[in-house]
């Protein structure tokens, strides 16, 4: 029942005139939220992100081609 609720959340729409815009710490757009799913729609993201991150925090293991 709660992972149901969450993922209903995830893909609420939010009235325009009760939500507002998430960016990350950098400035790109992350979701339309409202205090209904805020929580629930910025969970998908790493703490860095919405918080500051630099290079070095972000920076994977690149896979050699074959």
């Amino acid at each position: 029942m709660v992972n149901e609720r969450i993922m209903e959340l995830r893909h609420h729409q939010c009235p325009r005139y009760e939500s507002w815009v998430e960016y990350d710490a950098q400035g790109i757009f992350l979701e339309r939220v409202c205090d209904k799913c805020v929580k629930s729609k910025l969970a998908k993201y790493r703490p860095e992100i919405l918080s500051g991150y630099n290079q070095s925090d972000v920076d994977e293991p690149i896979e050699p081609d074959f």
